[in-house]
């Protein structure tokens, strides 16, 4: 594999551990237990509704009559987003 593709796959590798760390904070915060022991289905509604919460953040981060406050789950999906920033960022060149 070249670098950029080595570079890449390093990426997407922190991207799912941080998108993880997302979800684990979550299902903590909703006291949903463990996310290795959680039932399919209920892990489907926490990922849906992380996604959501993502597409939040994002939506907040663009538009200036929103505003993201400073708190644990907003600061791992903005480190989520660097990740992702840094993924297009690969791509492009």
């Amino acid at each position: 594999m070249s670098d950029v593709e080595n570079e890449k796959a390093m990426l997407q590798r922190k991207l799912a551990a941080k998108t993880r760390e997302i979800e684990a904070l979550v299902a903590k915060q909703q006291h949903l237990g463990d996310l290795d022991t959680m039932e399919t289905t209920d892990y489907e509604r926490l990922r849906t509704q992380v996604e959501e919460l993502i597409y939040e953040w994002q939506e907040a981060n663009v538009r200036p009559s929103l505003s993201n406050p400073d708190t644990a789950l907003n600061r791992l999906i903005a480190q989520r987003e660097e990740i992702e920033e840094q993924i297009v960022e690969l791509q492009v060149r």
